[in-house]
């Protein structure tokens, strides 16, 4: 493995709400329900694209181009190589918007890609299929991995995408942008001694983020076993044992290594994705043992996450519904610069659902979705009320927020 990397400092935030506070202080308790809780942007707002920031990089120097990406808070970076036009074009996305950093031309732009995918573990001739593999990507003395995925094109062209980690403190839940009512009701959530705790969303909406925060939460309230399982792992916690899964190895993926969890005595476990039969299988029987387990699943909302999961495992609908204490939906929406009309960073809206006995009935009969979200109601906040919220305090437009969410 390369040599450790010079340490890099993550951009510091720079903005605040005009007139709110944002040094994280818990507002007192007789604060408004949808409140929105004081935080940071979490990137300072770039006074030049990326491609001016963000020095132009040879090949034997192309490890340093996704530090350099990560030191800004980019997420993913797509490499695109045409064989038409004989170019690699290489974009990065930040707060949820894509940029082009920089363009390459022919020895050059091949000698590239043949490097990255030979780093990767991914076949370095033409591919005619998808591939996947990790990118090695030291940073401040940890052994990160970048995921990566490498499409073949119509033109003989490949388009290659990485998962960047994200550097710099993890923080709290309190400092993550909930309001007051979504933090009470993630905070009951983890505070149930076992059973399952589902964050939900799309691709690069922050649910990870917020899970771990969640295990940072728990982790200075209790200080027993806690045991996380990752792919990769993107952040490093203190006092908890992060493992990473390695797909590519034959019994150490997620649904192989699951097995072994409940031997090893957690109190917490996190699951970085159910994805699969195999591991949403194992997620409930675990949950049901009485650990305590929180897991990320890719759903649109948490009507649709629970139906995901009765779906994915292989368990009667009941026994998959009893293990689920609740479900935390996410998104991220662009912030305005305070007394402008520009954006820079992103902010997160949630809807928190705590699982009931008329939820649990309505899934079972197979309701309509409509149904099931009124059977939802009692014990659930929305993005709305959230929307709301961030509009009324002027960080975000409903337009905005209409791009990431419908009906609000």
């Amino acid at each position: 493995m390369s040599s450790p990397a010079p340490k890099l400092t993550a951009v510091e935030p720079v903005l605040e709400l005009e007139g709110v506070r944002t040094d994280a202080t818990p507002a007192v308790s007789a604060a408004p329900a949808h409140t929105v809780r004081p935080v940071a942007a979490m990137h300072k707002e770039l006074t030049k694209p990326l491609s001016e920031l963000v020095r132009k990089r040879g090949p034997n120097e192309f490890r340093d181009l996704f530090r350099d990406l990560v030191s800004h808070g980019v997420s993913d970076v797509h490499m695109t190589r045409s064989e038409l036009n004989q170019t690699l074009t290489v974009e990065a996305r930040l707060d949820g918007v894509m940029q082009v950093v920089h363009v390459y031309t022919g020895v050059e732009a091949q000698t590239i890609v043949t490097k990255v995918k030979t780093d990767s573990k991914m076949s370095s001739g033409d591919n005619l299929v998808p591939e996947d593999g990790n990118y090695e990507l030291p940073i401040d003395g940890y052994p990160y991995r970048a995921r990566a995925v490498a499409l073949p094109l119509f033109d003989g062209g490949e388009r290659i995408v990485f998962r960047l980690p994200q550097i710099g403190d993890l923080r709290s839940l309190g400092e993550l942008g909930f309001t007051e009512a979504n933090l009470q009701a993630t905070k009951d959530l983890l505070s149930i001694p076992g059973g399952m705790t589902l964050f939900a969303g799309p691709t690069g909406e922050g649910k990870s983020t917020t899970s771990l925060s969640s295990i940072k939460h728990l982790r200075e309230l209790d200080s027993g076993v806690f045991i996380t399982l990752e792919d990769p792992v993107e952040r490093v916690i203190p006092d908890v044992a992060q493992i990473e899964v390695k797909e590519e190895i034959e019994g150490a993926g997620f649904g192989d290594m699951m097995k072994y969890l409940v031997r090893s005595d957690p109190n917490v476990l996190f699951i970085g994705e159910i994805r699969d039969t195999a591991t949403a299988t194992a997620a409930v029987e675990i949950a049901k043992s009485g650990i305590r387990l929180l897991a990320t699943i890719h759903a649109t909302n948490n009507v649709s996450a629970f139906l995901r999961l009765i779906e994915m495992a292989d368990a009667t609908p009941l026994s998959v519904l009893e293990s689920v204490n609740g479900i935390i939906s996410q998104r991220l929406v662009r912030r305005l610069v305070p007394g402008t009309d520009r954006f820079a960073g992103r902010y997160p809206i949630h809807e928190v659902t705590k699982n009931s006995e008329e939820l649990i009935d309505a899934l079972i009969k197979n309701a309509s979705r409509t149904e099931i979200t009124a059977a939802a109601a009692a014990t659930s906040t929305t993005f709305k009320q959230n929307v709301d919220a961030l509009v009324d305090a002027g960080i975000t437009t409903r337009e905005e927020a209409r791009k990431v969410v419908r009906d609000v």
